[in-house]
């Protein structure tokens, strides 16, 4: 079952050079692109590099549903860039909050292997930098919270069933005294819909990487045995209701003329569930993850080659997802 509640973990690393002011302070254009400059020689061919300042506004959404870069590397376009391993799995963020945000996002649930993965890039970047760094309180960053080792380590989370039975709100509280975190599927500032869950440290100040990696594994580890629990009860007592719940999503989805994003994820989750505990069978199991990314706007927009106004996109969303899940689903589990 741990598939099928952990989606994702990340590592994140916050860097700064010693000698340039923080991005949002630096005015020189060519200051700016000698770090791009300075990360592509260290990386090496294998690496795709991209400045965003090239690319279209589409585009660069594209890269942010994906994942792969964040609104506040969009929101520095002028001087921003990215590069990304030739496995998909590391990218490296140029003049963002930071001069650099190295991350490795991996599938499940091994923040140790996504810390081992990114330490050997950023070791490389150490070797040949120098990076604003202090004695008494470690790496230098842009926001206060990521001073210390500047790293982010987290897990994303389906909570389907805590959420259901309205522990996740106690859940979450708990968590902040923790020194946990929570937030939604875009990270910071984003809302956590469609029982999606963003788990990661809040302190970075006066920890070590390991103390960090072994918070976040602890509190992760607890709260899947705690969904575990609660999906088995649900399961027992309210088997029917999960699998009306499914199959009432199933339907909207398939005959909507028009449809929002965010009621799409609600109802995309929904049928999930029923997909995880087996009460709901497609015959492609992995068709719901794939429409979470590919419903998202710029998505739509680069799969039919069409400017769309947000009106047209909720339409164009609705006919996308008929044509993926009608007669799709196997009937009589």
């Amino acid at each position: 079952m741990l598939s099928s509640i952990v989606i994702s973990s990340r590592i994140r690393l916050a860097r700064n050079l010693y000698d340039l002011p923080f991005p949002n302070k630096l005015c020189d254009f060519e200051s700016a692109l000698n770090v791009s400059k300075a990360i592509f020689e260290i990386l090496g061919e294998d690496y795709e590099y991209r400045r965003l300042k090239n690319l279209s506004n589409n585009q660069c959404l594209l890269l942010l549903e994906s994942h792969e870069i964040s609104k506040e590397l969009i929101g520095n376009k002028d001087i921003a860039g990215y590069a990304k391993s030739p496995d998909g799995q590391i990218t490296i963020m140029i003049n963002e909050e930071d001069h650099l945000r190295e991350q490795c996002i991996i599938k499940g649930f091994d923040l140790k292997k996504c810390y081992e993965k990114i330490s050997k890039i950023d070791d490389m970047i150490l070797d040949r930098i120098d990076i604003a760094f202090s004695k008494e309180l470690g790496f230098l960053t842009s926001c206060p919270t990521n001073v210390g080792t500047g790293m982010r380590a987290s897990v994303m989370l389906f909570l389907p069933a805590l959420t259901l039975n309205g522990a996740i709100n106690q859940l979450i509280e708990s968590l902040n005294q923790n020194g946990i975190t929570v937030r939604g599927l875009y990270g910071e500032d984003s809302s956590c819909s469609g029982y999606f869950y963003q788990i990661s440290n809040k302190y970075t100040l006066g920890l070590s990487e390991e103390d960090i990696i072994d918070l976040v594994e602890k509190n992760v580890q607890k709260i899947i045995e705690m969904e575990e629990t609660a999906r088995k009860t649900l399961q027992s007592v309210n088997k029917s209701v999960i699998i009306d719940m499914s199959y009432r999503a199933y339907g909207i989805l398939t005959n909507s003329y028009t449809i929002s994003t965010e009621e799409s994820l609600q109802l995309l989750s929904k049928l999930r569930f029923g997909v995880v505990l087996g009460l709901v069978k497609f015959k492609n199991p992995n068709i719901i993850d794939e429409l979470y990314t590919s419903i998202e706007p710029a998505h739509l927009m680069d799969y039919y080659s069409l400017e769309l106004s947000p009106k047209e996109q909720d339409i164009f969303r609705a006919k996308y997802i008929y044509e993926n899940l009608e007669n799709k689903l196997i009937k009589g589990v």
